[in-house]
């Protein structure tokens, strides 16, 4: 169970990363907002990754 709702999780987490990214490119900012605000985001999925194969 635990893991089912973990797999949701991870695909929610880009969804909600992409209508930040969207609403803050339309108040102007620049493009490479987009790849700082999603390196965190693989950074946590590598780490989990990891850790479940430990």
């Amino acid at each position: 169970m635990s893991r089912s709702i973990r797999i949701c999780s991870y695909l929610l987490l880009p969804l909600i990363y992409l209508l930040v990214n969207v609403k803050i490119a339309q108040l102007g900012e620049s493009f490479p907002i987009t790849i700082v605000t999603f390196l965190p985001l693989l950074l946590l999925l590598f780490v989990e990754r990891i850790s479940v194969k430990n």
